[in-house]
Protein backbone atom coordinates (compact mmCIF):
# COMPACT_ATOMS: atom_id res chain seq x y z
CA UNK A 1 0.00 0.00 0.00
CA UNK A 2 1.48 3.53 -0.80
CA UNK A 3 2.44 5.65 1.99
CA UNK A 4 -0.59 8.44 1.25
CA UNK A 5 -2.70 5.14 1.00
CA UNK A 6 -1.88 3.86 4.50
CA UNK A 7 -1.88 7.41 6.27
CA UNK A 8 -5.65 7.39 4.85
CA UNK A 9 -6.19 4.12 6.59
CA UNK A 10 -4.88 5.51 9.54
CA UNK A 11 -6.83 8.37 9.97
CA UNK A 12 -10.23 6.28 9.17
CA UNK A 13 -8.72 4.62 12.26
CA UNK A 14 -8.45 7.58 14.48
CA UNK A 15 -11.57 8.98 13.55
CA UNK A 16 -13.12 5.29 14.63
CA UNK A 17 -11.65 6.35 18.07
CA UNK A 18 -13.61 9.21 18.33
CA UNK A 19 -17.06 8.00 17.68
CA UNK A 20 -17.19 8.78 13.86
CA UNK A 21 -17.12 5.87 11.23
CA UNK A 22 -14.19 4.72 10.05
CA UNK A 23 -13.09 6.91 7.06
CA UNK A 24 -9.70 9.08 6.61
CA UNK A 25 -8.63 11.12 3.53
CA UNK A 26 -5.38 13.03 2.76
CA UNK A 27 -4.76 15.72 0.45
CA UNK A 28 -2.21 15.90 -2.24
CA UNK A 29 -1.39 19.37 -4.34
CA UNK A 30 -1.00 18.94 -8.13
CA UNK A 31 3.34 18.15 -7.15
CA UNK A 32 2.15 15.51 -4.60
CA UNK A 33 3.10 17.33 -1.53
CA UNK A 34 0.53 16.78 1.23
CA UNK A 35 -1.46 19.36 1.64
CA UNK A 36 -4.16 18.60 4.24
CA UNK A 37 -5.62 15.59 6.17
CA UNK A 38 -9.46 14.56 7.21
CA UNK A 39 -10.99 12.42 8.98
CA UNK A 40 -14.88 11.46 9.45
CA UNK A 41 -16.10 13.82 12.25
CA UNK A 42 -20.30 13.75 11.23
CA UNK A 43 -21.11 11.76 14.69
CA UNK A 44 -18.47 13.91 16.80
CA UNK A 45 -19.56 17.15 15.71
CA UNK A 46 -22.93 16.44 14.47
CA UNK A 47 -22.36 18.29 11.06
CA UNK A 48 -23.53 15.91 8.26
CA UNK A 49 -20.83 17.26 5.87
CA UNK A 50 -17.84 16.50 8.40
CA UNK A 51 -17.17 13.63 6.09
CA UNK A 52 -13.53 13.06 5.59
CA UNK A 53 -12.83 14.45 2.43
CA UNK A 54 -14.51 17.05 2.27
CA UNK A 55 -13.00 18.03 6.10
CA UNK A 56 -9.68 17.45 4.29
CA UNK A 57 -10.60 20.38 1.51
CA UNK A 58 -11.79 22.66 4.46
CA UNK A 59 -8.70 22.25 6.16
CA UNK A 60 -6.76 22.72 3.26
CA UNK A 61 -9.28 25.96 2.38
CA UNK A 62 -8.46 27.50 6.04
CA UNK A 63 -4.88 27.10 5.83
CA UNK A 64 -5.10 29.13 2.52
CA UNK A 65 -4.23 25.92 0.08
CA UNK A 66 -6.63 24.69 -2.85
CA UNK A 67 -6.51 21.39 -3.71
CA UNK A 68 -7.35 22.03 -7.48
CA UNK A 69 -5.24 20.22 -9.79
CA UNK A 70 -4.41 17.44 -6.80
CA UNK A 71 -5.05 14.47 -5.66
CA UNK A 72 -7.30 13.28 -2.67
CA UNK A 73 -6.68 9.74 -1.38
CA UNK A 74 -9.10 8.05 0.67
CA UNK A 75 -9.68 4.79 2.69
CA UNK A 76 -13.19 4.25 1.35
CA UNK A 77 -15.04 4.84 -1.56
CA UNK A 78 -15.74 8.85 -1.54
CA UNK A 79 -19.70 9.32 -1.34
CA UNK A 80 -21.75 11.00 -4.15
CA UNK A 81 -21.48 13.79 -1.93
CA UNK A 82 -18.44 13.98 -1.06
CA UNK A 83 -17.39 13.11 -5.16
CA UNK A 84 -19.60 15.99 -6.19
CA UNK A 85 -17.36 18.09 -3.10
CA UNK A 86 -14.19 17.12 -4.97
CA UNK A 87 -15.54 18.05 -8.38
CA UNK A 88 -16.20 21.44 -7.73
CA UNK A 89 -12.96 21.27 -5.72
CA UNK A 90 -11.13 21.16 -8.83
CA UNK A 91 -8.75 17.84 -8.10
CA UNK A 92 -7.44 15.96 -10.92
CA UNK A 93 -7.55 12.82 -8.79
CA UNK A 94 -9.50 10.62 -6.87
CA UNK A 95 -7.66 6.68 -5.21
CA UNK A 96 -9.69 5.14 -2.77
CA UNK A 97 -8.12 2.12 -1.05
CA UNK A 98 -11.77 0.35 0.03
CA UNK A 99 -14.74 -0.06 -2.30
CA UNK A 100 -18.10 1.09 -1.09
CA UNK A 101 -19.56 -2.59 -2.06
CA UNK A 102 -17.13 -4.18 -0.25
CA UNK A 103 -17.10 -2.06 3.13
CA UNK A 104 -20.45 -1.17 3.30
CA UNK A 105 -21.68 -4.81 4.38
CA UNK A 106 -18.89 -4.85 6.90
CA UNK A 107 -20.66 -1.92 8.49
CA UNK A 108 -24.04 -2.58 8.45
CA UNK A 109 -25.49 0.31 9.43
CA UNK A 110 -26.23 3.37 7.45
CA UNK A 111 -27.30 4.91 3.85
CA UNK A 112 -25.54 2.67 0.83
CA UNK A 113 -25.65 4.14 -2.22
CA UNK A 114 -25.26 1.93 -5.38
CA UNK A 115 -23.97 5.42 -7.31
CA UNK A 116 -20.89 5.08 -7.37
CA UNK A 117 -17.85 7.70 -7.26
CA UNK A 118 -16.66 7.34 -10.73
CA UNK A 119 -20.33 7.71 -11.88
CA UNK A 120 -20.79 10.93 -9.75
CA UNK A 121 -17.65 12.23 -11.36
CA UNK A 122 -18.34 10.74 -15.01
CA UNK A 123 -21.87 12.92 -15.05
CA UNK A 124 -19.41 16.10 -14.37
CA UNK A 125 -18.14 18.24 -17.41
CA UNK A 126 -14.97 17.65 -16.16
CA UNK A 127 -12.33 15.22 -16.47
CA UNK A 128 -10.89 13.39 -13.39
CA UNK A 129 -9.31 10.48 -12.60
CA UNK A 130 -10.66 7.80 -10.17
CA UNK A 131 -8.54 4.63 -9.18
CA UNK A 132 -9.50 1.93 -6.86
CA UNK A 133 -9.99 -0.47 -5.25
CA UNK A 134 -6.41 0.12 -4.29
CA UNK A 135 -5.61 -0.90 -0.61
CA UNK A 136 -6.67 -4.51 -0.78
CA UNK A 137 -7.58 -6.35 2.74
CA UNK A 138 -5.33 -4.15 4.56
CA UNK A 139 -7.61 -1.67 3.60
CA UNK A 140 -11.29 -3.29 5.20
CA UNK A 141 -9.18 -3.79 8.33
CA UNK A 142 -9.97 -0.69 9.40
CA UNK A 143 -13.82 -1.05 8.54
CA UNK A 144 -13.87 -4.84 10.29
CA UNK A 145 -12.24 -3.34 13.34
CA UNK A 146 -15.33 -0.65 13.84
CA UNK A 147 -17.45 -1.16 16.53
CA UNK A 148 -19.72 1.86 16.22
Amino acid sequence: MDEHVRRAVELAREAATEGNRPFGAVLLGPDGAVLAEGRNRVTSTGDLRAHAELDALENARTAGLSGAGGTMVASGEPCPMCSAGMVWAGLARIVFAAAEPDFSPILGEGPQFTLRCADVVAAASVEIAVEGPVGGEPALEVFREYRG
